[in-house]
Order: structure tokens, then sequence, then C-alpha cells
């Protein structure tokens, strides 16, 4: 596989599709109500024990601003993200997880310049992925390039360093959330 082609696994929240880079994905866990922590954002679930690893819970939904529920599809993807004192393991909810799509990262689209939304900081581009494709085998739509104009599906693809709050994860890890040097109101 070229070096701007890379493989993310794909998930959705509401109806929306979005996808994180594959090697970062440390394993998908049913939902499972972690121990709350005081005096941190909404989105912060908690906290789980994950092999005696403490993992904090971040419910994409919520920091998204969108419906939140949980139910029997609602998962939560274990990520590694990189954070200024190191690599950390984090644990995101989402929805239900799709599948894994190869895309070429020379090709995304950027993201819509249509606010100045902190949003779009954490996006790395929008892909197309075809309606039909299986797991696995998911290829990046090449026929846009080709002159041909594209039926299949949209995917926000995330930059999950940037989506994780410097500060944040690290005060929660080690044990001191009412430290936090980030206002909580707009994380």
């Amino acid at each position: 596989m070229s070096e701007s082609k890379q493989e993310f696994l794909t998930f959705e929240i509401g109806t929306e599709e979005y996808a994180v880079e594959i090697l970062r994905v440390q394993e998908i866990r049913g939902w499972e109500k972690p121990s709350p922590l005081p005096s941190v954002p909404s989105f912060i679930k908690g906290v789980v024990n994950l092999r005696g690893t403490v993992v904090p819970i971040i419910d994409l939904r919520e920091k998204f601003n969108l419906k939140v529920g949980y139910d029997d599809t609602t998962v939560v993807i274990v990520v590694h993200v990189l954070t200024s004192t190191g690599e950390r393991i984090v644990g995101i909810v989402v929805d239900a997880v799709s599948d894994v799509h190869t895309f070429d990262l020379s090709k995304l689209q950027p993201p819509p310049d249509i606010s100045s939304s902190l949003h779009n900081q954490f996006i790395v581009g929008l892909g197309t992925i075809e309606d039909d494709m299986g797991l696995g085998g998911g290829q990046q739509n090449h026929s846009e390039s080709e002159g041909i104009k594209s039926h299949g599906k949209m995917v926000i693809l995330i930059d999950l360093d940037k989506l994780v709050a410097e500060g944040l994860i690290e005060a929660i890890v080690s044990g001191e959330p009412e430290n936090l040097n980030v206002p909580l109101k707009n994380v």
C-alpha cells in the first residue's frame, strides 16, 4: 500500500459516517457505564479500568452536540492518541462500527469552509466510499477523478490527536481532573 493510502475504521454517529486511522484502534468494546469523574466536561463520561490502565471515555456524540442514547449497538472504540506527554489510550463512544476502508489521503476533499468552528480543526478531510463495499475490501471511490459523478457515501476522516484537547487527557489519567489547565466550557 502506498504512503498516501491508509486504512480507516468507519463508524456511525447519528446519520453521518466518520473514520479513524485503523492503526490507532486497539479494540472495540460494547458499552459499559464508566466510573464518573468530578469537574470534567459532560462529554467525558468517566473512566474504565482496561487491564490495569485508566482509560477516559469520551462520547463523540455529545462532543459534536448530537443526540445521545445508549443501546445494544452503542460501542466504545479504544484508540491510541498522541498528547504532549506521550501516547495515551482513550475510549470514544459511537453509535455503531461500520467497516474498514482504504482512503487515498492525497485525494481527500478538504472540510467545507463554512464556519470558523473548532470542529473543523480535527477533520483530516472528506472521502467517499461506494455503498456496496464489504468488510476490509473498501477502496476510496476513484470515479470522481475519472470524470464520473460519484453516488457513494461521504465519510468524515478524523484526526484523533487534534480531537483530544491538550491537557484534558493528561489530567484525567493523572487522577487530577480538578486541576485541568483548560477551560471546561470551551473544550
